[in-house]
């Protein structure tokens, strides 16, 4: 069974699920270099095709997640989502629910009257979308449209390893609501409870993160790393926005979009504090939803739990929840935005019609395309650049590199899937120096909160992160926060934010056996079992995806050297 998983909402990409496993999974804006594009994904259909080595014919299902959404037939970059002005129907419809927030959204026939509208004004993207499938890609397989919610439900849970969970999920909207519960045993969903749009607290860190300057939806982790340089100053104006009931998270300020803007505004001091606001909604944050899913884990009886939803890339909320006395194991899936609803959609479509399969479905994210050495060849000779001759083995060489300072850079094997860099689209540096957050973000032209995230060796988790037991399996993936132990904050000052925290990927040989052997190595040399892992990219742009992007951005940043493959160069060309 062969199935086309699609999402056309921010974010926007595709994924190929065979018999049950994730093969590939991409999102646009990989491909067309535009960051958190929204539309219909031409390119990474055609890519993911191309990665499961799949024609058209071979599909039996398309499974299309979000059932009301506006119809965009190329994907088109979100910049800067309250500033840009509302000239599409989409946008329009926002700005005019915002308005209408204000007058009527506390009344619940009035709002349903609102997404009933939007329902049939969206209605034509099923048909449209069922054309260009079979008039552009040739693809004449039956198309089924799922809830954007249990779309996300199914990422987390048919990703997690739990036969049995609570899943949970918390975004800013999808199909009129903010959240979903399910209680699901051996691939059945119960649900249990959902949150309407309006009472989105994901939307309230929109509204805040555009308060303080910064583009919504898109820079909502600058925020969290501000939180703590801040004091929550202006809790107890937020709770009157925001408050938590004894069963579900309301929208007590009576406002949406802009109105909610507006409101906040006007209710702030001139002149307040980004850092006190940007802590304040943080609690907020934190205070709402872990009472929201400690309530809802309690009524379904099962400890372990499974979250998704643009919320959940909030890494310190994940913490929260996985300190929860309720919960035994947590899991976020490493999609767990938008970005991640065509794997949710393809793989909830599979359990509907070939039944549950017990085991994991994801054993890494490396799911995206790979280059050949003679496209890696072809790319050096474009750029009129030479590896240098290795006299050890790379993963030796580099490690060298790193313990001596140098800042690497790492192309090579499939790119991952999801917002974060695990490896194969890497920069890393040792993390003994704390200044680098300063100078490398600026060498990257990156204005960042948050410092370097880390990856460690499997092996020596509990050496560095305190309280990991029922979430390391999550943390390979780079989604959750540990405090720090005494040692790590000793050795590895770099990448421990001011709270005491860090944010790591721990890193198993058979997930990636070279990444792994650098680490491996540089312990050797220095006996520190962690290295910065940052993203490849420039400041704005997406993760590299092609060797000549990787080039570019390595001449660009100013980087010591950069792995291409099984190559090496070094700035100047000069001997390691």
């Amino acid at each position: 069974m062969i199935i086309l998983g699609i999402a056309d909402s921010i974010t926007s990409g595709a994924a190929v699920v065979i018999d049950g496993r994730v093969v590939a999974a991409v999102n646009e804006e990989r491909l067309n270099r535009c960051k958190m594009c929204m539309g219909f994904p031409r390119r990474s259909i055609a890519e993911v095709m191309r990665i499961a080595g799949v024609e058209a014919g071979d599909i039996d299902q398309v499974a299309v997640a979000t059932e009301h959404l506006f119809w965009q037939p190329d994907c088109i970059p979100i910049k800067d989502y309250f500033r840009e002005p509302k000239g599409t129907a989409r946008e329009m419809f926002l700005s005019l629910g915002g308005a209408f927030s204000t007058v009527a959204g506390n009344f619940r026939l009035a709002r349903q009257a609102y997404y009933e509208a939007k329902r049939r004004l969206t209605r034509s993207r099923q048909r449209k979308m069922r054309d260009v499938l079979r008039d552009t890609f040739g693809i004449e397989a039956p198309v089924t449209f799922h809830d954007h919610h249990l779309c996300h439900a199914a990422s987390a849970y048919f990703t997690s390893g739990f036969e049995e969970a609570t899943v949970i999920t918390q975004d800013g909207a999808g199909d009129g609501k903010c959240s979903r519960v399910y209680r699901v045993r051996r691939g059945t969903f119960e649900h249990l409870k959902d949150l309407d749009s309006y009472d989105s607290v994901g939307n309230y860190y929109a509204y805040v993160t555009h308060l303080c300057g910064f583009k919504a939806h898109r820079h909502e982790g600058k925020i969290t790393g501000l939180a703590a340089y801040g004091e929550p100053e202006y809790l107890d104006l937020l709770r009157r926005f925001v408050a938590w009931d004894g069963e579900a998270i309301r929208n007590t300020g009576k406002c949406f979009d802009h109105s909610a803007i507006r409101k906040l505004e006007r209710a702030l001091p001139r002149g307040f504090s980004h850092e006190n606001l940007s802590a304040s909604v943080q609690v907020l944050l934190e205070e709402a939803v872990t009472r929201y899913c400690d309530y809802w884990v309690r009524q379904s009886g099962v400890k372990q739990v499974a979250l998704a939803g643009g919320v959940f890339a909030n890494v310190k909320l994940n913490q929260r929840v996985h300190e929860l006395p309720s919960v035994e194991k947590v899991f976020v899936h490493p999609g767990m935005g938008d970005d991640g609803l065509a794997v949710g959609a393809a793989l909830y479509q599979h359990s509907r019609v070939q039944g549950y399969r017990p085991e994991p479905v994801l054993r890494d994210v490396y799911l995206g395309p790979d280059f050949t050495e003679k496209d890696v060849g072809r790319a050096m000779r474009s750029a009129g650049v030479r590896p240098i001759p290795l006299q050890d083995t790379l993963e030796r060489t580099v490690a060298r590199l790193l313990a001596g300072g140098k800042v690497v850079a790492r192309f090579d094997g499939r790119m991952e899937y999801g917002p974060r860099a695990l490896g194969n689209r890497t920069i890393m540096y040792q993390t003994t120096d704390p200044t680098v957050n300063d100078w490398l973000n600026k060498r990257l032209s990156r204005t960042e909160f948050m410092p370097f995230a880390p990856v460690t060796l499997w092996e020596d988790r509990a050496l560095c992160y305190e309280d990991l037991e029922g979430a390391e399996e999550t943390a390979r993936f780079m989604t959750i926060t540990f405090d720090c132990t005494e040692a790590m904050k000793r050795c590895s000052p770099a990448v421990v934010h001011v709270d005491g925290t860090a944010r790591p990927q721990l890193i198993r040989e058979e997930d990636n056996p070279s990444y792994y052997a650098i680490l491996k190595e540089y312990k050797a040399l220095t006996g520190i079992p962690s290295l910065i892992n940052t993203s490849f990219n420039m400041h704005e742009e997406p993760i590299v995806c092609t060797p000549e992007e990787a080039i570019q951005a390595f001449m660009q940043s100013k980087l010591d050297a950069l792995v291409l493959g099984s190559h090496l160069m070094l700035a100047g060309g000069e001997a390691p």
